[in-house]
């Protein structure tokens, strides 16, 4: 039973520590793309 409980909670942090590293590059290219877009427009006003 233990060995079940190792599996169950190793699994689970690996899956947090790969969604919470995918939530930061997505988060992060999401942004980048949307400052450079702001930057773009601020840009071009008069």
């Amino acid at each position: 039973m233990t060995t079940f409980f190792i599996f169950l909670w190793t699994t689970l942090i690996f899956a947090s520590i790969f969604w919470y590293g995918f939530l930061v590059f997505y988060v992060g290219i999401k942004a980048g793309r949307e400052i450079r877009e702001l930057t773009a427009t601020l840009s071009k006003r008069d």
